[in-house]
């Protein structure tokens, strides 16, 4: 059902394509024609005329023909620049280039809002269904605790590992395809994966699509980011891209409210089928948007080349940007799990207070991302990465030093890190596309995929390499361990020119 969909989605797109190129070149090829007919039938009139004047002065004869096949190639070349300044999609409806953008924009912050939505969405009460009785849940009066809560860490890791596993195929889609498909594609693959999740009567069902929507979050993030590295210029891509990821900072903060409050009044089944419905809406105003006004693509025609990880991983600097972001989200995904538990053992906070704490990141995550993204149009993106890095290691300093400053400590650490992960998401996309530009690498698509792998990797490996120095030595050396990775990394970052 999902490969259908996906078939009729793409097949409509290229049929508004061809059908809109149509429409709008047929006048002018018409009006051509007709012009090169009178010129026929006038030469026809004429041709004893010419036939004279050919035989006193045949220099001029043929300069008078050269000129004539001059019209028509300057006619034929007049009509493919046009097409290939429209982003090779023909006509559509004549909005100016800055009006063009701002849709792209909008769309792309649309696909990446409703995707964090469906993640998010699912975290106030995911517990509450994977400890029902089976099939649904996993807890019996034989099952003990832990299995419960390693189901519970199982299903919220299949999301990454999904996704850093299907993130290189992403990255083909889009680089074989165009970015606006592949956005469409994986914005109604999310949709197929949420309603998969509505209907879902077993653990295992659960779990299947969990893992499908991480697959279709990276081809949107791909997708998404690919479209509008391709339709900005350097000078503006970093407002462009903070604005964008401003939608997910937005689906961040209102996935867990929206999912609790639907849940209560409408259920699992209900709540998820309407999620379902607006993506797929989603889906929709996105092919609809794209087919009338087609993005138009600045990037030069020789830059168009096909790409593969193989060659984006070549380049240090690209490497060294991945890098730094594998280090910036394992920061967060030790210091998430950890704080719980320091929270509870340490200060005895209760539940609703820990949530309060956390939520503390959300906010300043979604304050940041937006300045970011302007920041990284003023100032170096090299520069605003490898801050980002210093800022991490703060972040797991005041970690460190909650022996010290208390619970005030616990404030600034989880404060700056959703500074740093705002500053990192907008300025490391540009970034990275500011690379493959100046190493003629091809097009976006695989380096975003790379990055995509090193933001998952990161979330997989902080958890489990922190809670495992956590049991060897104590609650903080894993979080020393990762906080003195970011400050090595910082010098080679700010390095990148």
């Amino acid at each position: 059902m999902k490969l259908s969909l996906s078939t009729s989605i793409l097949a409509a797109c290229c049929s508004l394509h061809f059908a809109t190129a149509k429409s709008k070149y047929s006048p002018v090829i018409q009006h051509r024609s007709r012009q090169e007919i009178g010129s026929s039938r006038h030469h026809n009139n004429n041709s004893s005329t010419d036939a004279t004047f050919s035989q006193s002065y045949p220099h001029r004869k043929r300069t008078h023909q050269n000129n004539r096949t001059k019209v028509v190639q300057n006619a034929s070349n007049e009509l493919s620049t046009d097409l290939k300044f429209r982003g090779g999609s023909g006509g559509g409806v004549r909005l100016p280039q800055s009006q063009r953008r701002r849709l792209v924009v909008l769309l792309v912050a649309m696909a990446l809002f409703n995707d964090m939505l469906q993640l998010t969405m699912l975290l106030p009460i995911i517990h509450t269904l994977v400890t029902n009785p089976p099939p649904l849940g996993v807890a019996t009066a034989s099952t003990s605790k832990d299995n419960a809560v390693a189901s519970l860490g199982l299903f919220f890791a299949s999301k990454d590992i999904c996704q850093m596993a299907f993130a290189p195929l992403a990255g083909v889609l889009t680089s074989k395809t165009s970015s606006n498909v592949a956005l469409i594609l994986s914005t109604a693959g999310l949709g197929m994966a949420t309603f998969v999740f509505a209907e879902a009567k077993t653990f295992c069902q659960l779990l299947v699509a969990r893992g499908a929507q991480g697959a279709a979050s990276a081809a949107v993030l791909c997708g998404g980011m690919s479209l509008i590295a391709e339709t900005h210029e350097q000078s503006v891509r970093g407002s462009a891209i903070g604005l964008a990821q401003t939608g997910l900072a937005l689906g961040l903060l209102c996935g867990p409210l929206i999912g609790g409050l639907l849940f209560e009044k409408l259920g699992r089944k209900m709540t998820f089928r309407l999620a379902a419905g607006i993506v797929v809406l989603n889906a929709v105003a996105q092919l609809c948007s794209m087919s009338l006004a087609p993005p138009e693509k600045v990037i030069a025609e020789g830059h168009q080349t096909k790409q593969k990880l193989v060659d984006v991983s070549s380049s240090k600097d690209i490497l060294a940007v991945t890098a730094s972001t594998l280090a910036i989200h394992a920061v967060v995904g030790v210091i998430k799990p950890l704080s719980q538990v320091v929270l509870d053992k340490e200060f005895g906070l209760t539940v609703v207070k820990r949530s309060f704490i956390i939520s503390i990141a959300t906010v300043t995550y979604f304050i940041t991302t937006p300045l970011s993204g302007w920041l990284s149009d003023h100032t170096s993106r090299s520069g605003l990465v490898g801050s980002t890095l210093l800022i991490m290691s703060g972040s797991a300093a005041f970690f460190l030093l909650r022996s010290y400053l208390r619970i005030g400590s616990f404030y600034v650490s989880i404060g700056l890190l959703g500074i740093a992960m705002g500053l990192s998401m907008s300025s490391g996309h540009s970034l990275l596309a500011d690379l493959v530009d100046r190493h003629e690498l091809g097009d976006y698509s695989m380096a975003y995929a790379l990055s995509d792998v090193a933001d998952s990797l990161g979330l997989i490996l902080g958890p489990i390499l922190g809670l495992y120095l956590a049991e060897i030595f104590n609650a903080s050396a894993g979080v020393r361990a990762i906080g003195c990775l970011c400050s090595l990394l910082a010098p080679v970052v700010f390095a990148i020119r």
